[in-house]
């Protein structure tokens, strides 16, 4: 009997995905471990391999469709093999199906289908056209077959930004899947969380001093003053659990370990990476960690698992000159740390000015969960922390 692939669990949290790329076609002979096709997730794009040894009898999805988890994608067997497809019912609260080939297969069908359709992807392809310069007509929003012909008609190459065909002056950019994903998370932090911002400051005299000399040695000349304060961070919230925390609603969750998941910037978006029991790593494993699925993030193949389960994360925008910021929540998490760039302060000490490089720390907190004092507190224990570096390694 042939095998029936299909569209594998991704992450904890994700119902659906989009098969962006087909690595073979029916009659293609394949391997186990063989890239057989590619997906893509509100978080994520990611390969999939085989997990069996045939002949590829038949592609049962295209390009550009939506397809629920466990639902079928190909048939692989022996040539000339039979298959059968499962009959699969979708729950009731699963948007609208539609069958394909004549086959039950759950393929989704939202009543708000939005990016772009698989004729219009084609198209584009096949004319080496950008559909991102399309002005969609198609239903709320999406990219149709009708909008690529109009960029056709018009000489727009995928290289070439012009006027919109419809309206001289401007032209419109459809929203990704990840892009739409992270408009609609923040949204719903903000109006479903009640967030506050303390800031304060501490003397990173230390910090860069102890840089100076990482840059010096061959194991720790990649070390950043980034992965400094996360390790700092991974030291800190031991002893304050309630910002170690996820509100419930009626529960709070405490973790044991800290679970420091970081902001990663890429091309389309912004990934949460997850370092799991980073206050049980070293400074150096933190930094390697990090900078490894920073990489996984940019090149589209981090694992959908490491992108849930944080405790707490670390945005860093002190690469970027900003001496201030309000970093939102990442719900159900109920604190995150803004890290700012380094400036140059004046104090006196002995009766003399004094002058040193600060830099400052903006941590944002649900007030529903934790209350200014106890926040306040922790900022203070970590700014302590980073000013006495050398001390916290020590311990």
């Amino acid at each position: 009997m042939a095998n029936i692939i299909v569209l594998p669990q991704i992450g904890i949290d994700e119902e659906s995905a989009v098969l962006v790329k087909w690595h073979v076609q029916k009659g293609d002979i394949v391997n186990i471990g063989d890239i057989i096709f590619s997906l893509e997730t509100n978080k994520a794009t990611f390969d999939v391999e085989s997990e069996y040894s045939g002949t590829i009898l038949e592609l049962l999805v295209e390009e550009g469709d939506e397809v629920f988890v466990a639902a079928p994608i190909c048939a692989l067997g022996q040539q000339g093999e039979e298959y059968i497809i499962p009959d699969l019912k979708p729950e009731s609260n699963k948007p609208i199906i539609k069958e394909v080939m004549d086959t039950k297969i759950t393929l989704v069908q939202t009543t708000a289908q939005q990016g772009i359709s698989p004729r219009a992807r084609h198209l584009a392809s096949k004319n080496d056209v950008d559909p991102k310069l399309a002005n969609p007509t198609g239903p709320e929003g999406r990219v149709i077959e009708r909008d690529i012909r109009n960029l056709i008609e018009y000489g727009v190459s995928s290289v070439t930004k012009v006027e919109n065909p419809m309206d001289v002056g401007f032209y419109d950019k459809p929203l990704s899947r990840m892009r739409k994903t992270i408009s609609k998370n923040i949204f719903n932090s903000l109006s479903n969380s009640a967030q506050l911002t303390h800031t304060a400051s501490f003397d990173a005299s230390c910090v860069l001093e102890l840089r100076k000399g990482y840059k010096n040695t061959s194991d720790c000349s990649d070390i950043t003053l980034g992965d400094m304060v996360m390790f700092a961070v991974s030291r800190t919230l031991p002893f304050f659990p309630d910002v170690n925390s996820w509100f419930m609603g009626d529960t709070i969750r405490y973790f044991e370990n800290v679970n420091l998941a970081f902001a990663v910037d890429i091309e389309d978006g912004l990934l949460v990476p997850v370092i799991f029991g980073a206050c049980k790593k070293s400074l150096l494993e933190i930094s390697n960690e990090t900078k490894s699925l920073a990489k996984e993030c940019r090149d589209g193949t981090v694992s959908p698992n490491q992108l849930t389960g944080g405790s707490f994360t670390i945005s860093n925008l002190g690469q970027y000159g900003i001496e201030s910021f309000t970093p939102i929540l990442n719900p159900p998490q109920n604190g995150i740390l803004g890290v700012n760039t380094i400036t140059t302060r004046v104090r006196v000490v002995d009766g003399e000015i004094n002058v040193y490089p600060s830099m400052s720390l903006s941590f944002t907190y649900d007030h529903r969960a934790l209350d200014g004092a106890p926040a306040s507190r922790f900022l203070q224990s970590l700014c302590k922390n980073m000013e006495n570096f050398t001390t916290l390694l020590a311990r």
